[in-house]
């Protein structure tokens, strides 16, 4: 069953990517997805917080697929965003997957005012039918009934709709569409800790042609099994640590006063990716800002590869307890903030000179 989630994943979160770069590549269409949150649905982090219709298609898509796929799951896949969206005439319409191209495209167009060729191209993207290489026989399995999954179908949806490219000398993406990712995670209900996770990059390199080329990351990490399409890279010694914008000044004087490097850079989920590639050593987060569904997907990447998420206030007291997923959340967005901030490494000795320059 592992292998079998593992492709459907993989499967998806490249028809997750394709809806995202189709939604963002015409300025008409894109112009008609965007649609600001109600307050009770915003991250406080930011003064504007948006919801498209990206977000909630790629959603619906995984749930669709993945449900069908494994009807056991169908209740167990939990997202950022709600399904309902609000056209310019201010109708309310609940966005699902229907059982055709057609009838989808029909839904699609009414959130889109009557745009048909915009749903339609839409539409058969979600039923379009692809597949996935390179995925290896797992000598593991779990009973799908043991695990649930999180989502976040566009992960730093601000850079999504202002994509203005800022990236350092190192490689990493301070800003722009580089750091929008689409996040899979599957975590065990029995341990509350995740076990197998997808990161898709939608817009990783911007092709000759102009358009954009993306990449997927995938890991499985459950017991002593440990998978990931990540290539494992040396450990280059640059001490480089991607924060938040808004990161205390302390924090960054105790970090810098130890030598390390640390770059400002958008998305939870893009900070963590360039954990797991090298491009980065770590991500260090004070603040309670990110949420279940930032960090599932990624978090099961970086725990095949050795490292971890672990929360940052019990790092400071000496207790390393993984960031974890308990079942019994209410479906509201304070009970899914990981209140306790994180570090997310990929080198166990990194994290002890990070926990060594934050309690000097």
């Amino acid at each position: 069953m592992l292998r079998d989630l593992l492709e459907a994943l993989v499967v998806v979160s490249e028809k997750a990517a394709n809806i995202a770069r189709i939604c963002r590549q015409d300025d008409h269409l894109f112009g008609l997805l965007v649609q600001e949150k109600e307050a009770d649905q915003s991250n406080p982090r930011f003064v504007q917080d948006f919801k498209t219709l990206a977000d909630v298609l790629i959603q619906e898509t995984v749930k669709h697929d993945i449900g069908n796929a494994f009807p056991v799951l169908r209740d167990k896949i939990h997202g950022e965003e709600d399904n309902v969206f609000c056209n310019t005439l201010g109708e309310e319409i609940r966005v699902e997957i229907q059982t055709s191209s057609e009838a989808t495209a029909e839904l699609l167009e009414k959130v889109l005012d009557g745009d048909g060729a915009a749903a339609r191209l839409l539409a058969n993207e979600v039923h379009r039918e692809i597949s996935a290489s390179g995925i290896p026989e797992i000598p593991s399995g779990i009973p799908a009934g043991n695990v649930g999954i999180w989502i976040d179908p566009i992960d730093s949806t601000a850079e999504y709709i202002g994509a203005k490219e800022t990236r350092t000398d190192c490689g990493v993406s301070v800003s722009g569409l580089s750091c929008v990712t689409v996040l899979i995670g599957v975590y065990q209900i029995e341990t509350g800790l995740p076990i197998l996770g997808i990161v898709n990059q939608p817009f990783s390199e911007l092709a000759e042609d102009n358009r954009w080329r993306g990449r997927c990351h995938w890991g499985v990490s459950l017991d002593d099994l440990k998978l990931c399409s990540a290539q494992p890279t040396h450990h280059r010694g640059s001490k480089l640590v991607c924060l938040s914008s808004s990161e205390d000044a302390a924090i960054k004087e105790k970090l810098e006063s130890k030598g390390f490097r640390l770059i400002e850079a958008a998305g939870a989920g893009y900070k963590i990716l360039c954990t797991i590639t090298g491009s980065a050593d770590a991500y260090v987060l004070s603040k309670g800002s990110t949420y279940k569904w930032d960090t599932c997907g990624p978090q099961a990447v970086l725990k095949s590869l050795g490292g971890d998420v672990v929360q940052y206030s019990q790092a400071l007291e000496d207790n390393l307890i993984s960031v974890n997923y308990p079942t019994d959340y209410e479906n509201k967005l304070e009970s899914c903030c990981n209140r306790s901030g994180l570090i997310a490494y990929r080198d166990p000795s990194i994290l002890q000179d990070i926990y060594d320059a934050l309690k000097a």
